[in-house]
């Protein structure tokens, strides 16, 4: 018998006892476990497979659409075609069918070796046919940043334990650099070593007829040889197995391996399934309508994971890809394709928010923007919204995960569920089948509704832990089930969680606590508009008594500019007395910047603008002795 998982109709994702969006009142307490208006996942079964979830066995597939675009130079891959060529490179990657790469068969937790195949590329129309294939081929992945040095690729594929490679061919040079570092057997912060096999390299190239490049073999070369592989029947293992790795962010450190299994990607998937159903049954519409989505949230991200692989079939979606991100280029795709929906990160939101160039190019195909990945200034949240056709009175939602559990909460909305509005500065309210708890950080007791502490996750979607790192995992899990986020929150009277900081960012001012994003938000919200981005952090008071100044770097607007830096300066110092208590004061002083570092997906790095000031500090004392 058939799960109701698998079933082709939309009522799959909300299941028999999901609570009506019209009829069903939310009704907030003050229980320490809080959870998700929309309910409990639906049922799965145990075993199943990313790929399965995704293609259900028996299914015949939907009227074909063009599932990915190229927006360079329109190359398409549609639906029918991504499911016949995951079907025979999937083939080629199988451990026990002909197998001529020669891959072993992977793990299925941190306490096993095996096959772990890393995926180094940018955004690329065949990367998730890709994935697809290793879910079916049941082979261990591991997502690597296509903007690696050669030593933190080197970082990387120790900590994965990556043994074999799929390789964009602009990244070769990169990966040959890499490994010249050698085994990593003197390198005492880690005892993994480097056990990739560079026979077992292959390259993704934007040459389809290359069946060959530098002497490794190409993935376009595997398909054309799995089509001629039988296709052999067999039910595919999934479940608490592990899927994929991801790579940390690398904010606080160098980057970590955490574990994805196929019981948390496709919930993790899923969720956006509940909330689109949901949402679309409380506003009238057909559930599941077709949409066609900028692609420009890098593939090997966990929000980027969701959008482009965890997805696919389960919903009609043309995904128009950028290779890179290019602010004219997005635009002119809005236009081209009549795109209705932009999943973007802050610093993109920002940009277009901000950029005259907006005004060229035709957005009222656009039904809605949502922003994700890092945290998102209320102001920006508003000025990209009265750009696009939904207008300022809906600014754009931000929602809000981990790469340890890639969706815990978002703005649903406004009144589904009889829920009060979850305003810009929020990060709304648990998604489906997720728990909450906020903690006192340095007690582990929970605190009272409207008090900061740390927020605790639950549900399907949290990883195992940290691949091969038993002590990072213990850090993550003081109780068992519940995922420490390292993430400064409060609860508010509605169950609407107020997003303040990263725990480890908190700025000390003697023994109060400053969140860095308030004073940031407070300097971009200056009446003048002198700030277009802003970065706040504790700096060395330089009386060794572990307390520290408040120090903000900006990048100004033009009008910020039109003025001298002294005159800014004095301006912001004055609005943050006026606005803010005497501990949260720019002690600090504030310096004009040119850009503000980020990752590439939006995380602001406030450790490296502080390391730099205290670098420049040191340099100038050395410089008067």
């Amino acid at each position: 018998m058939t799960p109701d998982i698998l079933k082709q109709h939309w009522s799959r994702f909300i299941g028999p006892n999901a609570p009506d969006p019209h009829a069903y009142k939310y009704e907030p307490h003050s229980h320490a476990i809080f959870k998700s208006p929309y309910g409990p996942f639906p049922a799965t079964p145990p075993d199943l497979n990313i790929h399965e979830f995704c293609f259900p066995p028996n299914n015949p597939l939907p009227p074909d659409y063009p599932l990915f675009i190229n927006s360079a130079n329109e190359e398409t891959v549609t639906l029918h075609q991504f499911y016949a060529r995951t079907c025979a490179l999937a083939r080629v990657l199988r451990y026990d069918g002909p197998n001529p790469l020669g891959l072993r068969k992977s793990p299925t937790n941190d306490r096993e070796y095996g096959e772990i195949i890393g995926l180094f590329s940018r955004n690329h129309v065949h990367y998730p046919m890709v994935a697809h294939a290793c879910f079916r081929a049941e082979l261990v992945f591991g997502g690597i940043s296509p903007a690696s040095t050669p030593y933190e690729l080197w970082w990387v594929m120790r900590k994965m334990q990556i043994t074999s490679l799929m390789c964009h061919e602009s990244l070769l040079p990169v990966l040959g650099e890499a490994l010249k570092l050698g085994s990593g057997e003197t390198d005492q912060s880690s005892p993994l070593r480097l056990v990739l096999d560079p026979s077992k390299v292959i390259v993704l190239s934007d040459d389809a007829a290359l069946d060959s490049v530098s002497g490794h073999a190409t993935v376009e070369s595997l398909v054309r040889l799995g089509t001629k592989l039988p296709e052999v029947p067999r039910k595919l293992l999934g479940g608490e197995r592990l899927a994929y790795l991801f790579q940390s962010s690398g904010t606080s450190g160098l980057p970590k391996a955490m574990m994805i299994s196929h019981k948390n990607g496709l919930h993790s998937g899923l969720q956006g399934m509940i909330t689109g159903v949901q949402g679309a049954l409380y506003g009238g519409a057909e559930p599941l309508s077709p949409h066609r989505l900028l692609g420009v949230i890098p593939m090997y991200h966990s929000f980027g994971m969701i959008l482009w692989i965890l997805r696919i079939n389960l919903q009609p979606l043309t995904n128009v890809l950028l290779p890179k991100w290019d602010i004219e280029l997005a635009l002119q795709s809005i236009q081209k394709y009549k795109l209705t929906a932009l999943p973007l990160v802050p610093p993109l939101v920002r940009q277009l928010a901000q950029s005259p160039l907006t005004d060229k190019y035709d957005l009222s195909s656009v039904q809605g923007a949502i922003s994700g990945a890092a945290y998102l200034p209320p102001d920006v949240a508003f000025q990209l919204a009265r750009k696009l056709p939904q207008g300022g009175s809906m600014p754009i939602p931000s929602g809000y995960g981990l790469s340890e559990a890639a969706s815990i909460a978002s703005p649903p909305p406004p009144g589904i569920f009889g829920l009060k509005p979850a305003l810009p500065g929020t990060i709304g309210y648990l998604l489906p089948g997720m728990e909450g708890r906020v903690v006192d950080p340095s007690t582990c007791v929970d605190v009272p509704k409207g008090q900061k502490g740390e927020l605790w996750a639950r549900g399907h979607v949290v990883t195992p832990g940290y691949f091969k790192d038993a002590a990072a995992t213990a850090d993550i899990f003081t109780e068992p089930g519940w995922l420490r986020t390292g993430d400064l929150v409060m609860r508010d009277e509605n169950d609407v969680i107020h997003y303040l900081d990263r725990l480890k960012e908190m700025i000390k001012v003697k023994g109060l606590q400053v969140a860095a994003t308030e004073v940031e938000d407070t300097l971009l919200g200056h009446p003048e508009g002198l700030v277009r981005d802003a970065c706040v952090a504790g700096v060395d008071n330089g009386r060794g008594d572990g307390s520290l100044f408040v120090r903000a770097w900006v990048v100004l607007t033009s009008e910020g500019a039109r003025q001298s830096e002294e005159v800014v300066a004095s301006k912001l110092d004055e609005w943050v007395k006026q606005r803010l208590s005497k501990h949260k004061w720019l002690t600090g002083g504030v310096e004009a910047v040119d850009s503000i570092p980020r990752t590439p997906s939006g995380k602001m790095l406030r450790r490296e603008m502080r390391d730099r000031y205290h670098a420049q500090l040191k340099n100038e004392g050395r410089s008067k002795l």
